[in-house]
């Protein structure tokens, strides 16, 4: 019996954040918490039933900075078997930023052969960044 827990190191202030959860061996649903705390206030939660693998979002609320925990628990009904994990971990949180992707023109080149890329940035939602790079 054990469990996974992965989730980001950074969270994005205002981004809702995927927390992937596996629990091995699981022959039932598990309902399974979490909560962000920051300066001992819960400042977003979320849940779901997880039977083996499953997704929960997280809410980051926007203008948050820092540092904050990361608490996650499952468990089952307190009539079967109870509370069956609880952990937590340090994250930081940050302003949302923006990403750059560089594509080229092909996969693979040969020496002194011309290299073409395309450079282009986007804020956290995936649009583009007006502006141009040269």
């Amino acid at each position: 019996r054990g469990y996974l827990i992965a989730a980001p190191s950074v969270f994005r202030s205002g981004v809702e954040e995927a927390i992937s959860v596996t629990i091995f061996n699981s022959a039932k649903e598990t309902t399974v918490q979490i909560q962000l705390v920051v300066k001992g206030e819960t400042v977003s939660r979320s849940h779901g039933t997880v039977l083996d693998k499953g997704t929960i979002k997280l809410k980051v609320p926007s203008g948050l900075r820092g540092q904050a925990h990361l608490k996650v628990w499952g468990n089952r009904h307190l009539a079967e078997e109870g509370h069956i994990f609880h952990n937590y971990t340090t994250v930081t949180i940050d302003s949302k930023g923006s990403s750059v992707f560089i594509q080229t023109d092909k996969p693979v080149y040969k020496p002194k052969q011309k290299v073409l890329i395309n450079l282009f940035m986007v804020t956290s939602d995936l649009r583009p960044v007006n502006g141009r790079v040269k």
